[in-house]
């Protein structure tokens, strides 16, 4: 018995720092507007950028809250970075902007003044909006313009968000390690040593009585058989009989 030594090749990594996300990353993101006027068409602006187009009211707080990690919902991925509109497919349950109208067209608060639904958060060299430490600010509103001067019924909330990369350093390189290996067992027929252990077995062609004798050492194991009832002795392979003495 003994270690033997072998090799096999791992992978390593070493953090070497992290970089900010300087951009938003695509996002779907539940808002809610009360307190607007009843029945009245608004204008969403994310960032002072017109984005009605990329809303749907379709969603309520429930779909959006019991939907999967797993849903592009809650993690669209690169998936929908060359939509123009809020995008369909992927598995949403809506898809496609809301606009009575058109995907251009306003969208209309409910009788009690509430605008609800979720924007897609665009990220491509068209739509995109830096991560600043003050958020952006969306917005919706009965103008179409940012100036909120003119406006007679306003909504804002806030959004922040923060990102970074990790740079890291990853290579592979070879590496020892031991194992405990067994030698292989010999057997040696010509043993000496005088252990010996009797066992008695039926045998299923003429149920006569075997008396079977088995000898051992480190080296291996020797057996022999004698026929009770016929008084001679024969020999039988070891092997055939190390099984049964062993397991009796």
């Amino acid at each position: 018995m003994a270690y033997q030594t072998r090799t096999r090749e791992v992978t390593k990594t070493r953090t070497l720092g992290y970089d900010v996300i300087p951009l938003h990353r695509p996002k779907f993101i539940y808002f809610e507007f009360t307190g607007l006027r009843a029945s009245t068409p608004h204008w969403v602006f994310f960032g002072s950028i017109e984005v009605t187009k990329f809303v749907n009211t379709s969603y309520t707080k429930a779909n959006y809250e019991t939907a999967s990690g797993s849903s592009v919902l809650k993690e669209p991925g690169e998936r929908f970075t060359s939509a123009t509109q809020f995008p369909s497919g992927g598995g949403l349950t809506y898809g496609g902007a809301t606009a009575q109208g058109g995907a251009t067209d306003p969208l209309y608060t409910d009788a009690n003044g509430v605008l609800k639904g979720v924007f897609y958060l665009q990220s491509n060299t068209t739509y995109n909006w830096p991560i600043t430490t003050d958020g952006v600010e969306l917005l919706a509103k009965d103008t179409y313009d940012v100036n909120k001067n003119e406006s007679l019924s306003i909504g804002t909330a806030l959004f922040r968000g923060f990102g970074q990369y990790e740079n890291y350093w990853e290579w592979t390189e070879t590496e020892n390690y031991s194992v405990w290996v067994d030698p292989p067992r010999s057997h040696d027929d010509n043993s000496n040593d005088n252990n010996t252990m009797s066992l008695y077995y039926n045998a299923t062609d003429d149920y006569n009585y075997y008396t079977t004798s088995w000898h051992a050492d480190i080296q291996g194991m020797t057996s022999t058989t004698a026929n009770n009832s016929a008084q001679n002795s024969v020999s039988k392979w070891k092997d055939s009989w190390i099984g049964k003495a062993l397991g009796f």
